[in-house]
């Protein structure tokens, strides 16, 4: 009896590991590294789509900024920008990073001027993260691309293990803004 066990507890095992898919080559989309970067071509232009921009556009009001790449906006809603990452200034765990100051300070300057703002959702995205925090593109009134204006200014580098449509576009300022040494890559 024990070995009819064994032997059927054995093959259950070598059924299961055939059975489930290896999901490992599909994560390499979205796993930065040098050889990706490179391959990118950036002198294809790009730019936002007004009416789009208009149609699905979630205009609110700006509470705060927390830091260079999160916001709050009424209700206590934290809102994380999409696609890039910016050093941090406030997370308990880490101590104040290199270039955070300035990264939150030019932040709320490209908000400074704006009542309201509006928060684009990706389509290839998710709409919450981890941690619970809204995820969005931020334009501002005046029609400011937030997120990629932190980019090609170098206030922020690029994000992109996870999937969001404006991915190429955003590897291209990262890629740009490095080699023309501005920011925080002076």
């Amino acid at each position: 009896m024990k070995r009819i066990f064994l032997f059927v507890f054995a093959f259950s095992l070598t059924a299961c590991s055939s059975v489930l898919p290896d999901n490992s080559a599909d994560l390499s989309d979205f796993i930065p590294s040098e050889e990706n970067t490179e391959q990118i071509i950036c002198s294809k232009e790009f730019t936002f789509v007004s009416d789009h921009f208009d149609k699905d556009c979630y205009w609110t009001e700006l509470v705060r900024v927390v830091d260079g790449d999160t916001l709050i906006i009424p209700d206590d809603v934290r809102v994380r920008f999409i696609g890039i990452d910016t050093p941090e200034t406030k997370d308990p765990r880490k101590p104040l990073q290199k270039f955070g100051p300035e990264a939150s300070g030019k932040t709320k300057e490209l908000l400074s001027e704006s009542k309201r703002i509006c928060l684009l959702s990706d389509p290839d995205g998710d709409e919450l993260d981890k941690y619970g925090r809204r995820l969005a593109y931020i334009f501002t009134e005046s029609g400011v691309d937030v997120n990629a204006e932190l980019l090609r200014t170098g206030y922020a580098k690029g994000y992109f293990y996870f999937p969001f449509t404006r991915k190429e576009e955003f590897r291209c300022y990262a890629k740009k803004a490095k080699e023309e040494k501005v920011g925080m890559w002076e």
